[in-house]
């Protein structure tokens, strides 16, 4: 009768002893060893200048002193978008990996080059975001894809969140960009509290599309607009991380409200039919009605102008800055609700 009873508390035993093994065990990353309790910066290579000289980016590693998942986020895919690095920054230096759970991965600039030049593509004029997960012996967008593909997001990530903006004088509300029919996708949306999702499956080549082909639940998280920092969306990226890490019990129980989460089935975008001034007479994030007058366009030069009128009932998740425009410039995003999936 004993030996069942020795057998189980061998295996037990021996479960502890990995368990603990494995927590005390050092996390490598671009030949760093990250050791439990701990936060490190290490440099992530990715090519060389026009100079020869080798290039670099920085990677943020928070690691717990226990063992669980491993929370990965990115910014600055587009070099002009910059409300993801401040996140990144915030959340990384604002958690005690003593009290932390499992690992967190930040990489504050993506496309370091872009980002120094205040552009949004490489400097082989490529979107980045269209080249992942990248090839070795690719274009200078497919190597920066490849690396930060194969050397962080593949190997270490259970979890993804890519930080975007809006572009070209837009502004996004804050809201997730997910593939909802994907199951393990749709689970890690949840976990953002009210942060609003929008079900897209993703370009291919996207960061977030390639991640989760590979097994690793990914959302894109956009948010306000490019070139500049709008602290009351970081705020809000920054309160819906850690959401995340409470929700995955990587961090102790946070009290924060429970407010429903909306999900929206497609988006559409209304444009501009005539140059002119665009004015729009809603915020973002307002509900609209088929038929009602959202924004004006007017001459420059005369006194005439048009009334845009909503095409659908939804909200407005994206919307254009107050400005000049010509005849197809997208200037409201309006998404359609689902039901909650």
């Amino acid at each position: 009768m004993w030996r069942p009873y020795l057998s189980t508390a061998i295996m037990i035993t021996l479960a502890l002893t990995l368990l603990g093994a494995r927590a005390d065990s050092p996390l490598v990353l671009s030949g760093e060893k990250i050791a439990p309790a701990s936060l490190r910066s290490v440099a992530l290579k990715f090519g060389e200048s026009y100079a020869g000289d080798t290039l670099r980016t920085s990677v943020l590693i928070a690691r717990g002193a226990r063992p669980g998942p491993r929370q990965c986020l990115t910014a600055a895919i587009h070099g002009d978008e910059l409300n993801g690095i401040e996140v990144v920054r915030r959340v990384l230096h604002g958690i005690d990996p003593a009290a932390l759970t499992g690992t967190v991965i930040g990489v504050p600039v993506v496309n370091f080059l872009a980002f120094t030049r205040g552009t949004r593509e490489t400097p082989d004029r490529r979107d980045l975001n269209r080249y992942f997960p990248g090839k070795a012996d690719g274009s200078f967008a497919a190597r920066i894809a490849h690396r930060l593909f194969s050397q962080v997001i593949q190997p270490h990530c259970d979890y993804l969140v890519d930080f975007h903006t809006g572009s070209f004088n837009r502004a996004n509300l804050p809201q997730l960009r997910a593939n909802l029919h994907d199951k393990k996708v749709r689970a890690f949306a949840m976990r953002f509290g009210e942060i609003p999702v929008l079900q897209k499956r993703g370009a291919r080549r996207m960061l977030r599309r390639a991640a989760t082909d590979a097994g690793i639940p990914s959302v894109s998280f956009e948010f306000g607009e490019a070139t500049t920092v709008q602290m009351p969306t970081v705020d809000t990226a920054v309160a819906a991380i850690f959401v995340v890490l409470h929700q995955l019990d990587m961090l102790e129980s946070l009290a924060h409200k429970q407010s429903p989460q909306h999900h929206y089935k497609q988006a559409r975008w209304v444009r501009a039919e005539r140059g002119g001034i665009f004015t729009s007479r809603k915020e973002l994030g307002a509900e609209v009605t088929t038929g009602e007058v959202i924004g004006t366009i007017a001459n420059p030069l005369t006194d005439d102008h048009i009334e845009l009128l909503a095409p659908i009932s939804g909200r407005i998740l994206g919307l254009a800055s107050n400005q000049f425009v010509l005849p197809g410039y997208g200037v409201f995003n309006l998404a359609v609700p689902m039901a909650t999936p």
